[in-house]
């Protein structure tokens, strides 16, 4: 499984030149260490539903994240919208941004926008399936531009998949994983900011088959609700990473058929992965989910491929009103039947 960014950002590799240079009648070596400071949108990605049937509505998210070291203006985003849809509505969130939406509409380009390094924009772009009544896929391509460069992101859609009835199910059955959050509690459930609280997920594997190592998700407040694999809680953020608050569990040892596990912000995956002070740092309202598989860069079904890839692995909102207060805290990890 490829490694996931850490929430302090993805480490960036530099090119070193070296110059060899003769002075006098000596030969002289020099070398010199150039930093290729340029904008980077290699991480950016889009999500989509894996199947749909004529006259669903469905939904797109898109994530521009400039990962590199300069910032770049102008940077635009476009999409080209496959035969058989209609264009429904698109809103999109700036990091870091007070404004929490901005509407985008076609034709073409969705929005124009400068990235500053870090900088990230999520895309929310829904249409309805109109046409077909046939099992092809739609490809959806998002396309972001900037300078001379492009970064192209497609996702396919199954479109009208066949329906197998219980007689045929029955026959020839391939036992197979299937991971859920089956709970989500906050102890106490009422607490003031800055008081220390205990988070508890709750992930099952109701399937027939035992679950290799994956990744579980906690998002406090994110900009969307995660929907897929790879919407880590880093990458949902509504602004900057330092104000922005999650955890993420590694489950190294998987989880057999019909077991359970459960996972406390006592003990995570460490700060590389998490930001989470044992506590909430602002009141008002918090709402919680958890999402079970999120990590696998580059496969869109996780770690898992599981009997049921749906929004069966999301559990939430759980919300947590938070009253003022002061105080702090500290963020186990123990397998049942």
């Amino acid at each position: 499984m490829k490694e996931r960014g850490s929430h302090t950002g993805i480490p960036l590799a530099a090119r070193i030149g070296l110059s060899i240079c003769a002075a006098g009648i000596g030969l002289a070596l020099t070398l010199i260490v150039v930093v290729a400071q340029a904008p980077n949108f290699d991480s950016s990605y889009k999500t989509g539903p894996l199947f749909a049937d004529t006259g669903d509505v469905i939904t797109y998210t898109i994530v521009a994240a400039n990962t590199g070291d300069q910032a770049v203006s102008n940077v635009a985003l476009s999409d080209t919208l496959p035969v058989g849809t209609t264009f429904v509505t698109c809103t999109y969130v700036i990091s870091g941004d007070y404004v929490p939406y901005r509407p985008c509409n076609l034709p073409n380009p969705l929005w124009v926008e400068d990235f500053d390094p870090g900088g990230r924009i999520t895309t929310t772009l829904i249409v309805q399936v109109t046409g077909g009544t046939m099992q092809w896929p739609l490809r959806n391509c998002a396309y972001l531009l900037w300078d001379s460069s492009q970064k192209e992101m497609c996702f396919t859609t199954t479109l009208n998949p066949p329906r197998q009835y219980l007689p045929v199910i029955m026959r020839n059955f391939t036992p197979m994983p299937d991971l859920r959050v089956t709970s989500l509690t906050v102890v106490p459930s009422n607490p003031t900011a800055g008081q220390p609280v205990t988070v508890t997920v709750v992930v099952q594997n109701v399937g027939e088959a035992p679950a290799g190592p994956f990744w579980v998700d906690l998002y406090d407040n994110p900009v969307t609700p995660p929907t897929a694999a790879n919407q880590i809680w880093n990458f949902l953020c509504p602004g900057s990473l330092e104000d922005c608050y999650g955890i993420a569990w590694y489950v190294s040892d998987g989880l057999g058929a019909g077991r359970s596990i459960v996972l406390t912000s006592l003990d995570h995956s460490g700060d590389r992965y998490s930001h989470w002070p044992g506590y909430f740092a602002d009141a008002g309202n918090h709402d919680l989910y958890a999402f079970v598989d999120s990590w696998n860069w580059g496969v869109w079904y996780g770690a898992v491929l599981e009997r049921n890839e749906n929004l069966d692995n999301r559990y939430g909102p759980v919300s947590i009103a938070v009253a003022a207060g002061a105080g702090g805290g500290a963020g186990g990890l123990s397998e049942e039947e």
